[in-house]
């Protein structure tokens, strides 16, 4: 691009000036001494909402700056930018001719006496980006929530099978040795209870562990996991379920078997729960590039938009967190009167480790 100084006569360099100030995509705003703006470029016409008529002289600069941010206010007028000779650049909250408020991405300069106006601020709107990070966030946090969650239940599952479930185990071998000393019958009768109530609560604890975060899941992997758990499932709810696996059986990365444990554990729960079903089938796919699973009945079925609409659908939305924090997607097709179908992509690497993932919100 040519320089000032070699673009020939000032007519010249004022049309080229004036054209970067129509055609720039930001928002340019000249302010006078007393505060009033007394020149925009389009850009800050659709940014505002105001036209060039309705500001020039009339719309002091505080009726569209809301504040700057600082380090320790969100917005703020205590140190406004034009009391200071130099602010190369802030955060400012813009409030348009309509009311609405927005972030922006603002810089100043003085501009030279001979001018006729005191200096120039440059506006580009933050909002999708402000967004963009609010997902990001959002997502860091769900991480860190749900590996905080399998790390506490896989700590007091190993608690209850190593602490409780052994002490249990202890008691119920020393009553047997009691069993064999010689006693009256109505002794031997409370002893057999107890010994009836211990067992049962020792089951207890062992269902509850592997409820918890089964060891067949670390262990074994996604598949054998999925399998036990079908058995409890069926001997819980008396609900007959099939497990279907297509592809190769291998070990994933810790984070996809625990989401699709996870997905799968609510999916079924849910069936067992809301649709009346007498069946409920379970398809792992293994296609080297993604693993998809689908969880399927025949009950009764819903209708997913109501259910999102009401707000009702957490363990739904659990699903797709889970999906979503891997790169992969939930989708949920129900018909009431003919079942629910959930399926389950995410895309791998040639390890088995998610494929598509914010390196923020996942640990290997």
């Amino acid at each position: 691009m040519a320089s000032f100084t070699n673009m020939g006569s000032a007519r010249e360099t004022s049309s080229f000036l004036e054209s970067i100030f129509k055609h720039m995509t930001d928002a340019i705003i000249v302010i006078d001494k007393q505060g009033f703006v007394v020149g925009v470029n389009p850009a800050a016409e659709t940014l505002i909402g105001w036209s060039a008529e309705e500001l020039s002289g009339k719309v002091h600069v505080c009726a569209i700056c809301k504040g700057i941010a600082t380090c320790s206010e969100e917005a703020t007028c205590a140190e406004c930018f034009r009391e200071k000779l130099n602010v190369p650049s802030f955060e400012m909250r813009v409030i348009t001719k309509s009311g609405h408020e927005f972030p922006a991405a603002a810089s100043s300069a003085r501009l030279p006496e001979e001018s006729g106006a005191d200096f120039v601020v440059i506006l580009r709107d933050m909002s999708e980006q402000h967004r963009i990070e609010r997902e990001r966030f959002h997502r860091v946090m769900t991480n860190y929530v749900i590996q905080a969650q399998e790390e506490e239940r896989k700590r007091v599952s190993r608690d209850l099978h190593d602490g409780v479930g052994q002490a249990l185990y202890s008691i119920i071998v020393g009553m047997k040795v009691l069993d064999q000393l010689p006693m009256d019958e109505v002794m031997r009768h409370h002893l057999a209870e107890l010994q009836q109530m211990t067992v049962r609560a020792l089951e207890e604890v062992r269902s509850l562990a592997v409820d918890l975060r089964p060891s067949a899941l670390d262990d074994l992997g996604l598949v054998p996991a999925i399998r036990s758990f079908i058995k409890r499932f069926e001997q819980t709810f008396g609900i007959e379920s099939y497990l279907e696996v297509e592809g190769k059986q291998r070990r994933y990365s810790s984070a996809v078997e625990t989401a699709l444990y996870r997905i799968c554990q609510e999916a079924m729960t849910n069936a067992a729960k809301y649709a009346d079903t007498d069946q409920v089938f379970v398809r792992i796919s293994d296609y080297n590039n993604r693993i998809e699973m689908k969880i399927e009945d025949h009950g009764c079925g819903f209708d997913t938009e109501q259910i999102l609409i009401q707000g009702t659908g957490l363990g739904l939305y659990g699903m797709k967190e889970r999906a979503n924090l891997l790169g992969g997607d939930v989708k949920i097709h129900s018909t009431i009167g003919r079942g629910t179908t959930i399926h389950v992509v995410i895309p791998l690497d040639e390890e088995g480790a998610p494929l598509y993932v914010d390196p923020g919100t996942y640990c290997r």
